[in-house]
């Protein structure tokens, strides 16, 4: 069988990995827009210091993800943070985390979390720059156009991961039946996001020691949503602090069209007052801005999967929630599903 999966995040990388497993005889092909594989698993290198700007780390809740973990990764193990995450609410007030999760490891890697990442590509026939922008039937396979109306590939089936706005407008663009190309656009459609405005400041080694390494904002009320040392976690800065902010959803929304210079501003003054403390000027900051973030409402797995023969959707907004272990997991399954398709398929 033949595989074109869009998008190589999390989930998309776990798909192949597991269904190179399940059906070694399958050719699977990945094609990623961006020059870099992960996703939203992201790792910056600039300015002598090494940050994820997008998911913070990794949680193995069974043994399978912990085995994973373990074994693509011998040659650069996991590392545990080994510091809890404490709560603020909408009065700024910190408190200490729950108990049960914070005993749970936080994963980590030296290299950053985009180490995971390249560690499940690198054996994968992935073409990172590649924009799908429409496919279509043909002679019993499904083409693959780029956004240049070149075709770039064929496939018994394909699979789909970016954000469900992108995926949808890969359906809505493509030539397949209509009535189930609307099924597929109206559950697609159910999805929304918050937006993120992320953003990392490098400054002098004079913050506070805390008893955390980061604060997470339980009420959804505050104007930052998550607030890291991230020079606490292994390997990631020499002779500075990193402090990594992650804007919530609304405040991401009301400045997103800012300048950058204006955005940094304003969200050092509410890291300051949230610590109650005077931050120093920063030698630098870096912004990332994440349109797609974290899926607000999620979408009918199986509805998508189960509409149009051959074309199968994993990622975030089908697991519910953004997280990369979900995410993983997300990949593992949809991979099931397309190895049982196989034979009908090829």
């Amino acid at each position: 069988m033949r595989l074109a999966i869009i998008g190589a995040g999390m989930a998309g990388l776990s798909a192949a990995q597991r269904l190179r497993a399940l059906c070694p005889e399958s050719a699977i092909v990945i094609f990623e827009q961006e020059q870099r594989v992960g996703g939203r698993v992201s790792t910056t290198t600039q300015h002598g210091a090494r940050f994820d700007d997008g998911a913070q780390y990794i949680k193995a809740p069974n043994a399978a993800l912990e085995a994973l973990l373990r074994a693509e990764s011998v040659d650069a193990p996991p590392l545990d943070i080994g510091l809890p995450v404490w709560t603020f609410d909408a009065q700024g007030t910190i408190m200490p985390g729950d108990a049960a999760q914070n005993a749970a490891p936080k994963w980590t890697y030296r290299a950053g979390l985009a180490r995971l990442a390249q560690i499940l590509a690198r054996e994968l026939d992935v073409r990172c720059g590649v924009r799908i922008g429409r496919i279509a039937r043909a002679n019993g396979s499904y083409l693959l156009f780029d956004e240049h109306a070149t075709i770039v590939g064929a496939a018994d089936a394909v699979l789909l991961t970016p954000p469900a706005p992108q995926s949808a407008a890969i359906i809505a663009a493509s030539a397949l039946p209509p009535q189930p190309q609307q099924t597929l656009l109206a559950e697609l459609g159910r999805v929304g996001y918050r937006p993120c405005l992320s953003l990392t400041f490098g400054l002098p080694p004079l913050l506070r020691a805390r008893p955390w390494y980061a604060l997470v904002n339980t009420d959804r009320r505050h104007p930052i949503s998550w607030l890291a040392y991230e020079h606490l976690k292994p390997g990631r800065a020499e002779g500075q602090h990193l402090l990594l902010a992650q804007m919530a959803a609304q405040w991401s929304r009301e400045h997103w069209q800012a300048a950058d210079d204006e955005i940094a501003a304003q969200a050092l003054a509410l890291i300051a007052a949230l610590l109650q403390e005077a931050v120093p000027t920063p030698r630098w900051t870096a912004l990332r801005r994440w349109p797609y973030a974290l899926p607000e409402r999620g979408a009918d797995a199986n509805r998508l999967n189960q509409t149009l023969p051959g074309i199968f959707f994993a990622g975030d907004y089908t697991a519910g929630q953004g997280r990369v272990h979900l995410a993983i997991e997300q990949g593992w399954r949809i991979a099931e599903q397309i190895a049982a398709f196989a034979p009908a398929g090829g």
